[in-house]
């Protein structure tokens, strides 16, 4: 008696079989820091079949009743269907046994001071506030937002695939059909919002820089917190540049500090549902002129970029899979077992096994020490500093630099062994601005239809034709702007502080291909 401890607990093994037969409902709060319109708590429901979670957000834990009813009577309108078991802890706002009795739910509490017996609200908390600091953190935005990161978070997590679900995503779970990923954004990044043009003179701006806040709900658009009124607006006509981070900046002389949080006026208590903005018509490429006004003698990217320490690793589900033709001891499930090359001629055979077998690297490090890529990466430094691509110098003050990284190719011979090996300088051009630096991005390029007819009227005609490729082709073309780069991993230079003023076009540039 004077040492018993708590019993430990077994893993559950019972799953349902369908939506809503079984949903987990926890509360969380008080937050030391009330939200924007001063909600301190939030209320999550987990449906235990498709782990599709919902958030209520809440000022006080009075409002859960309100809630609950709500969602039932969501889920018996919206999916026919009827919450049998709701799975809680002994809260007092859960005590509705009269409700739950009149709609025939069974209402399973756990023991006193016994958290464990709701754990996947309880895990799905913590799950929830990871990825909501995390977004916090990437976007350095102040913590009274923290209610739209929570319901963002919520998003990202439910379009996810899970393990649990044989890689599903919870969306896909409960609605049966896939998530359009094309409309998300990254949470907390710069946008323009166009402005009403009931409010604005011939002379006044456009649009006006605000935060990425996330979707509202019922409506299809984007809520942002605009940096000079300081209120919540909701547009579908947003322009969006998710590789920078405005609380980061000083955009204009008006905008509020990070650490400020100002009071908004309007009550906004959003729920959790972005499925009614799934849609190809979000309006996200909607053109909106004089976005941005820039100096032009220094149109740099204004973005540093972080490069992960993470180790990257096949996902857990690959680990007793073949995913290669290469042989491979000790597999679960061999490839050869599942794909036979039985049909394919010998030659063939040795073609494939000898190009699935030459790995091309994906990062500078790997190749550093390896003379055959070292080669390579001197020939293309080589024609570089040759065709006068750029100049050497010191960074002006105020200006940013673009980064670069090698891209590798391994070229075949049509029997499948190696010819070359094939290094490319490319920059990193996503980090560049359009307005600031580059204006078009569009290039002549040969129809397909032209190629087909030229191909055609060879082999009519008995003509020989013959493949050439252009080495170097992108940095024939003059730059416009002024782009600084850095430096090329594995320059050698005795200064490695000084940068690259780029004078050619080179690959991946916005301008590029113009």
């Amino acid at each position: 008696m004077a040492k018993q401890k708590k019993l430990s607990f077994s893993n559950s093994e019972s799953r349902t079989d369908r939506c809503f037969s079984l949903i987990h409902i926890d509360i969380w709060g008080p937050s030391p820091t009330p939200s924007l319109h001063g909600h301190r708590y939030f209320l999550t429901i987990i449906d235990d079949f498709s782990r599709f979670s919902w958030v209520y957000l809440m000022q006080n834990k009075s409002e859960t009743r309100t809630h609950l009813v709500n969602f039932i009577n969501l889920v018996e309108n919206q999916f026919e269907t009827k919450v049998q078991i709701i799975r809680s802890d002994n809260s007092n706002e859960f005590k509705m046994n009269s409700f739950f009795d009149s709609k025939g739910i069974i209402h399973q509490t756990t023991c006193v001071e016994t958290p464990e017996q709701n754990g996947i609200a309880e895990r799905k908390h913590q799950h929830l506030l990871n990825v909501a600091r995390a977004l916090i953190f990437q976007s350095k935005i102040s913590t009274c937002f923290w209610s739209y990161a929570l319901l963002h978070a919520a998003l990202l997590i439910n379009v996810t695939p899970t393990p649990y679900l044989n890689n599903q995503t919870p969306h896909e779970k409960l609605y049966k059909n896939p998530y359009n990923y094309h409309d998300l954004k990254v949470f907390g990044c710069l946008c323009y919002v166009q402005t009403l043009s009931a409010k604005r003179s011939k002379f006044e701006p456009r649009a006006r820089p605000a935060i990425f806040l996330g979707f509202p709900p019922h409506t299809k658009g984007y809520i942002a917190y605009d940096l000079k009124s300081h209120d919540i607006k909701t547009s579908r006509n947003v322009l969006f540049h998710e590789d920078i981070f405005p609380s980061c900046y000083n955009i204009d002389n008006n905008v509020a500090k990070d650490d400020v949080c100002l009071p908004i006026s309007q009550s906004y208590n959003p729920v959790f549902d972005y499925e009614l903005h799934n849609d190809d018509n979000s309006g996200n490429t909607t053109n909106i002129d004089n976005l941005i006004s820039a100096d032009q003698n220094c149109t740099s990217s204004t973005t540093d970029t972080r490069k992960s320490n993470r180790i990257r690793s096949l996902p857990a589900y690959l680990k007793d899979y073949q995913i290669d033709l290469a042989c491979v001891k000790n597999t679960k499930y061999p490839i050869q077992s599942y794909i036979s090359l039985s049909r394919l001629s010998t030659h063939f055979q040795q073609v494939i096994l000898n190009i699935d077998s030459n790995r091309e690297p994906k990062s500078f490090e790997e190749v550093a020490q390896n003379p055959d890529w070292k080669k390579a990466m001197d020939t293309e430094l080589s024609a570089l500093e040759q065709n006068q691509t750029w100049t050497i110098t010191n960074l002006p003050s105020g200006c940013k630099t673009i980064g670069c990284k090698w891209v590798f190719k391994i070229k075949h011979r049509a029997d499948g062994s190696v010819e070359r090996h094939k290094a490319r300088l490319v920059a990193k051009g996503f980090t560049q601005l359009e307005g600031m630096d580059f204006h078009d991005t569009f290039a002549p390029v040969a129809k397909l239809t032209t190629v087909r007819f030229i191909i055609d009227l060879a082999a009519i005609k008995n003509w020989k034709l013959t493949q050439l490729d252009v080495n170097n082709a992108f940095l024939h073309g003059e730059l416009d702007e002024t782009i600084y780069m850095d430096l090329p991993p594995g320059l050698m230079h005795q200064n490695s502080k000084q940068v690259c003023l780029l004078h050619k076009s080179l690959y991946v540039l916005r301008q590029a291909s113009r």
